[in-house]
């Protein structure tokens, strides 16, 4: 069976949600640790950008103090890299972000986080290269991995898109791909996170997922191949999202090889997304689940 790595927890940290993660770590199926690592979001993509710092994330203020401060070098710690260093240390989870300016949040986790316990992923609004190629660097000198998630459009109809007997190739084929391109690091460091697409036949879906789309990707491309079901099913489907994880975990490619190697899921408690979020108890459920029909990688 091919293993299932899950990364669980808040659409962005607090200092109040942060027991959480705590209790995430200690999750176990068949005797081991369940996680692979967990979400530690300090900075948000936003549609809307809020000059209050409201939705913003732990880090906004930091991080507008570090734009302002940037010729100086005279930078702050970023509170979310001091908790992610403290969260590694004490659980020896991986830890996940997502990342606005690369040159502005990344140096900080450098000396602190070590190999193999941080990855990296860009905001589905941005889908520009250069970020990708910056993360990249830093990614390749500390070892760590780069996640890149498809954009929020599609360049053709859902239906005919979708179709495993679908011939051309979709604008968000071609930038997805090409983003991996721009990343150029050994394909084991890269992760592709589907998160669905808005388009105007999402329906009830928050983002449309778009399985077989993904699937082409995986083929062409050789990354792993992680579904975020947050966002693909959102606020309006929030009940759905346990069990089509868990039937989005038994498909395959082939006989042999099942089409995802991953979850990243928002769990527990936010200021941010909050009515997206799992509870602690129906992660538990869904890790049970698919551990009937594949193996659970944690730490």
């Amino acid at each position: 069976m091919n293993s299932v790595k899950i990364i669980a927890g808040p659409c962005s940290i607090d200092n109040e949600n942060l027991r959480e993660i705590y209790e995430l770590a200690e999750i176990k199926i068949n005797g081991k640790y369940a996680l692979w690592g967990t979400r530690v979001v300090g900075l948000k993509s936003r549609t809307n950008f809020n000059y209050k710092g409201e939705g913003m994330g732990i880090d906004f203020e930091v991080f507008l103090k570090n734009l302002n401060s940037y010729q100086k070098q005279n930078l702050k710690i970023p509170p979310s890299v001091k908790i992610a260093e403290k969260i590694v240390k004490e659980t020896n989870l991986l830890v996940a972000t997502e990342i606005m300016d690369p040159l502005l949040q990344i140096p900080f986790y450098e000396k602190r986080i070590p190999e193999n316990k941080l990855l990296f992923w860009n905001p589905a609004v941005n889908q520009l290269g250069w970020p990708i190629l910056i993360m990249s660097f830093f990614v390749k000198k500390n070892n760590w991995f780069l996640g890149i998630k498809n954009p929020k459009w599609l360049g053709d109809y859902k239906k005919k898109a979708d179709s495993l007997t679908y011939k051309g190739r979709t604008s968000m084929e071609k930038t997805w791909e090409g983003l991996v391109t721009y990343a150029n690091l050994p394909k084991e460091r890269i992760i592709l996170i589907h998160r669905g697409v808005d388009i105007p036949e999402k329906g009830k879906y928050r983002n449309a997922p778009l399985h077989n789309l993904a699937l082409r990707v995986k083929k062409h491309t050789g990354c792993l191949l992680f579904f975020d079901p947050s966002h693909s099913y959102g606020p309006k489907m929030r009940e759905k999202i346990v069990p089509a994880t868990i039937q989005a975990m038994k498909r395959k490619i082939d006989k042999n090889e099942y089409l995802y190697d991953g979850i990243l899921i928002e769990v527990g408690t936010s200021k941010t997304d909050s009515e997206q979020h799992i509870s602690i108890r129906e992660l538990k459920i869904l890790i049970k689940e698919i551990s009937k029909f594949r193996d659970i990688e944690g730490r």
